[in-house]
């Protein structure tokens, strides 16, 4: 019963995550769009090739896959996470989950404060133990065992105190004794608390809502049966890696950094070798060469030697990698075919109508041949990425990637390989995770270039 309430919940977030994705994330930009006064209708031949892009079901179906969930995985904390939606204990009541994801996207703010566990019927110090909170609300009687333990635990104490330390006792076995002394007040607090708290969980006034997937890629079960690492299982779908951490959890969330990562180092690099190289394509003659070959001298920096030298003398952030993925690499290649389209452009009739009717040479640039010349921006980008996944899952593989600890695809590969014998499934998930995403974003390449081939829409005379 519990497995199919688990498929109807990842059905209804899978079937929000396409409404979110192509309905009301569309309709948005288009909204807010044409109140900031521009015109979001689509031109002819990008809505022709849009539709021509739709017909090719092996590009279009795999576009659709990714782009749901990528965006679905910005909304992870509240989906696959330890920390419940919802959790209320008498008059306080929390929403951890929202307020850590909300954290990730105003990380300038100060971090939402951790909740106590006095203040929802739990003893100790530290935060709340939200796993526990949901076994007990499930089952109040787990409190009996608690309230053994507890008692077990004043009866022994007693039983020492029983036996007093005589005259010639060592101030330290005489320190010993007070303080055995002064734990039975303690012991009797929270003897007392769990006491209240079972009562309060059986009248229902304690409640919560964990996520779908109640595990968090950074934390580390412990108190599971036998050493990690573990097998799949039912509760973990993956099993663990060796530092008892959910596999599943890490994968997802190494979706969503990889993701993220190609498409900031994608996206940042394109606009940069736009300028770079729409600037020598337009101006051309000595700005022209000497563009080059300060990029020909730029480019024969050794990529991955470079890395290996900054990660030996600093610990590379998420925003760290990206700088130098971009600088080092990411505007390089689409700089000369920008140029190349730009020099073709330029010298067209609609080029020449601008300058005579008094456009500044940005605008020309801009507004008229960078339209022109999109077509392999949009045909490489999907290749971009690729080689940019590939690249972060390489660094951290090697370990002179993300810091330890973050959940990439890279660390599951390096554990694979540590326990290959007799821990398959370690390597086997993130290979399979990582072919199929590349398969899928170069089925959208391919399918994106076919859509935007000038041939499918000439006819021979």
């Amino acid at each position: 019963m519990t497995v199919i309430i688990k498929l109807i919940e990842t059905a209804v977030l899978l079937a929000a995550g396409y409404l979110l994705t192509f309905r009301a994330i569309p309709w948005l930009y288009v909204r807010g769009g044409t109140l900031l006064g521009f015109d979001m209708k689509v031109a002819p031949h990008w809505e022709k090739r849009m539709k021509r892009f739709k017909t090719i079901k092996r590009g279009y179906y795999s576009f659709v896959a990714i782009s749901t969930l990528f965006v679905m995985s910005l909304f992870l904390e509240l989906m696959v996470n330890n920390k419940p939606l919802f959790i209320r204990y008498g008059g306080h009541f929390a929403f951890p989950a929202v307020a850590e994801w909300t954290d990730g996207i105003l990380f300038f703010k100060s971090p939402s404060a951790v909740l106590k566990r006095s203040d929802y019927g739990q003893t100790g110090d530290g935060e709340v133990d939200y796993r526990l909170f949901a076994a007990e609300k499930r089952d109040p009687s787990v409190f009996d065992g608690q309230v053994k333990a507890l008692e077990a635990e004043i009866a022994d104490v007693r039983a020492q105190l029983a036996v007093k330390p005589g005259p010639k006792a060592t101030p330290e076995e005489r320190q010993d004794y007070q303080d055995l002394q002064e734990t039975i007040p303690d012991i009797e607090a929270d003897l007392k608390n769990v006491t209240a708290a079972k009562a309060a969980f059986a009248d229902g006034k304690a409640s919560i809502i964990m996520p779908v997937y109640p595990y968090s890629p950074r934390e580390h079960l412990m108190d599971m049966p036998g050493r990690p690492p573990h097998k799949p299982g039912a509760d973990h779908l993956l099993g663990t890696d060796d530092s008892a951490t959910d596999v599943f959890a890490q994968l997802v969330y190494g979706f969503r950094i990889s993701m993220a990562f190609a498409l900031i180092v994608s996206f940042t690099g394109y606009l940069i070798g736009i300028i770079i190289g729409g600037v020598m394509g337009y101006f051309g003659g000595w700005t022209d060469i000497l563009i080059q070959r300060l990029i020909e001298i730029w480019a024969a920096i050794p990529f991955l030697f470079m890395l290996i030298i900054v990660a030996a003398i600093v610990q590379p952030t998420f925003l760290l990698l990206v700088s130098l993925m971009v600088l080092l690499q990411g505007w390089v290649g689409i700089s000369y075919y920008i140029r190349g389209e730009f020099y073709r452009e330029k010298a067209r009739d609609y080029v020449q109508a601008a300058v005579a009717m008094g456009a500044t040479e940005w605008s020309v640039m801009m507004k008229h041949i960078l339209p022109n010349s999109l077509v392999p921006l949009v045909t490489f980008a999907p290749f971009s990425i690729v080689g940019t996944i590939g690249s972060l899952v390489s660094l951290d593989y090697l370990g002179f990637g993300l810091p330890v600890g973050t959940p990439s695809w890279g660390a599951l590969l390096d554990q694979g390989m540590k326990y290959l014998k007799y821990y398959p499934h370690l390597i086997l998930t993130p290979s399979i995770a990582l072919a199929v995403t590349l398969y899928s974003v170069v089925m959208i390449g391919e399918a994106v270039r076919e859509a935007f081939d000038p041939k499918v829409f000439s006819r021979l005379r």
